[in-house]
């Protein structure tokens, strides 16, 4: 009797230890997985976790590990892939998920005005230590060369001042032009057919460029800029025979309201060459045609400009 009594008792106590042990849940490893949103170089990461009590973010850009769940972080670099790792601690265990990051490339924009918002601004002006100051017939491939100036020529000639001119583009696609000295940068003909007083200066009339003075600048010139365009001009080489020119794919520069970029002349428009964060190059089209199709541009002027104060 005794024997059952204790086998009995025994028989609980087992049952009652395996519904113990089957109520007894593990705890479960944390998961993770993350999605993102990019605004220029700035990126808004977004974390999905489960079981978690920690998270710790890698940015693959050497900054350091952030804790926060959906942190905003500023890479360093556009034009760059960058590798994120989110990695998840809980009380069962952690796990890790990456994610390639792509910064985009600056736009023309932002290159331009130095920004992603309408509040940006940037000035640019000729850049006096430039390797050269090129000036070519108005052709599709910049042919024949008309003068190849060491960079710093203006001041050569008495034009010095034009390097103090500044052109401030902005993200609202307004245009500020400082002048200089009360003038501006301007091609000898544009002036002498508007009547645009221009100071004396043998040397630069020679060259077919003048300093205008005095100059009002344009209280509301706007620009605009036009990717992969197919420019198209009227030119004329011997100041008789007009002709079409087009060129092909390239970004201009244009502008209303009198805005320009360089040197004031007849043309509203020029060709970007190259741009980047501190140089640009343009192509701007002047007239220097004395007789016949006054107006029609026949030069380029192949002008870098550096960033100003």
């Amino acid at each position: 009797m005794k024997n059952k009594f204790l086998f009995r008792e025994l028989t609980l106590l087992l049952m009652v230890l395996i519904s113990f042990a089957s109520c007894k849940k593990e705890t479960p490893p944390p998961t993770a997985s993350f999605t993102y949103t990019v605004d220029g170089n700035k990126v808004t990461f977004i974390a999905d976790a489960t079981d978690y009590n920690k998270f710790e973010w890698n940015f693959g850009d050497g900054s350091y590990i952030s804790t926060i769940p959906s942190p905003t972080h500023a890479y360093p670099e556009y034009g760059k892939d960058y590798t994120a790792t989110l990695t998840v601690l809980g009380k069962g265990g952690e796990i890790s998920v990456t994610n390639t990051v792509t910064i985009p490339k600056k736009t023309l924009l932002q290159l331009l005005t130095g920004g992603i918002d309408a509040s940006s601004s940037k000035k640019w002006r000729l850049n006096v230590n430039a390797p050269s100051f090129l000036i070519t017939a108005a052709m599709p491939d910049f042919q024949p060369v008309v003068e190849n100036y060491p960079g710093g020529i203006l001041a050569a000639i008495g034009l010095s001042k034009v390097y103090g001119d500044s052109f401030e583009f902005k993200g609202d696609g307004t245009l500020t032009i400082h002048p200089n000295g009360d003038g501006i940068f301007a091609g000898y003909v544009y002036c002498i057919a508007t009547q645009t007083p221009i100071e004396a200066n043998p040397d630069a009339a020679k060259a077919g460029l003048a300093y205008a003075k005095p100059f009002a600048a344009p209280t509301d010139a706007t620009f605009a800029i036009n990717e992969g365009k197919n420019f198209k001009i009227t030119t004329t080489l011997d100041g008789k025979n007009p002709m079409e020119v087009i060129y092909n794919n390239v970004n201009t520069l244009s502008f209303t309201n009198k805005g320009f970029l360089g040197i004031l002349d007849f043309s509203s428009e020029c060709i970007i060459k190259q741009l980047s964060d501190t140089q640009m190059e343009a192509a701007i089209f002047i007239s220097a045609v004395k007789a016949g199709l006054i107006g029609t541009p026949n030069m380029v002027l192949h002008l870098t400009f550096e960033v100003a104060p």
